[in-house]
């Protein structure tokens, strides 16, 4: 499991934008804010990542807060549902901005 959390606390394993299935995908800023990005909706959140546990609580009571167990290896994020969840394993990968990477 990898966490990286650098010295100044401004960085994190999962710091960017992360797509599961081309209309999903999850959006972390490093600063315990976040968004899962939906074709027709986005849906706030702020996180925690304690161990290799990630917490997401939404902001919208609409959408169920969830704990995830969690690894990052290159640009996969390898996702374990757990509380909150229906379960399963979920793979995500990093997306990169293309003017970021120039």
């Amino acid at each position: 499991m990898l966490i990286c959390k650098g010295c100044s606390g401004r960085t994190d394993a999962l710091a960017g934008k992360w797509d599961f299935d081309g209309t999903t995908a999850y959006e972390f800023d490093s600063k315990g804010s976040g968004a899962m990005l939906l074709t027709l909706a986005d849906y706030d959140f702020t996180y925690e990542i304690k161990d290799n546990q990630l917490y997401i609580d939404f902001v919208n009571e609409s959408a169920h807060d969830a704990t995830y167990e969690f690894s990052v290896k290159g640009d996969t994020l390898i996702l374990i549902g757990g509380e909150g969840t229906i379960g399963g394993t979920y793979e995500l990968t990093k997306v990169h901005d293309k003017k970021a990477d120039k």
